[in-house]
């Protein structure tokens, strides 16, 4: 960098990447709370079938369905492991986001604290601006909502 111009070049670079920086985190920042869920919305389309008819019938609205939510899982400092979590619809109600399961015959749900716990809490922990998890069961044709609540140990 022996002349000026080179100089001129250079600070107008790091110029431009700081202010790309601080414009990025003035968005993240500034989002507004279901910001994830309203993309996820408009992403995915809704195959039309029973299912989605049924969750209708009780009011919802089917904003899109079958989502894969990537993952990846690190034992120790080895590899990273690829993996992902699914989720079949994305409902509205009321202007508040719900979260639906199917309850499938091959893996029922056990219908316990620990049973929901340990197959929906992940949902919950993933999109805290739901306001809860929808477990349809059309064989029965009934549809659930399952909320998660820390409770305080007093």
């Amino acid at each position: 960098m022996e002349r000026f111009g080179d100089w001129i070049l250079t600070l107008a670079a790091a110029g431009v990447m700081i202010w790309w920086v601080w414009r990025r985190f003035n968005r993240w920042l500034h989002e507004p709370p279901g910001a994830k869920l309203r993309r996820l919305a408009v992403a995915g389309g809704v195959d039309r079938d029973e299912t989605v008819e049924l969750i209708e019938n009780y009011g919802y609205q089917v904003l899109s369905g079958k989502h894969r939510i990537p993952l990846g899982v690190a034992i120790d400092d080895g590899p990273t492991q690829a993996t992902r979590l699914y989720f079949d619809y994305l409902a509205a109600k009321d202007d508040k986001y719900y979260l639906v399961k199917l309850d499938r015959a091959r893996q029922p749900l056990e219908w316990t604290a620990s049973g929901l716990r340990e197959r929906l809490l992940v949902y919950a922990l993933l999109f805290p601006d739901c306001e809860g998890i929808l477990v349809v069961d059309s064989r029965d044709g009934l549809v659930k909502t399952v909320r998660f609540k820390v409770e305080d140990d007093e």
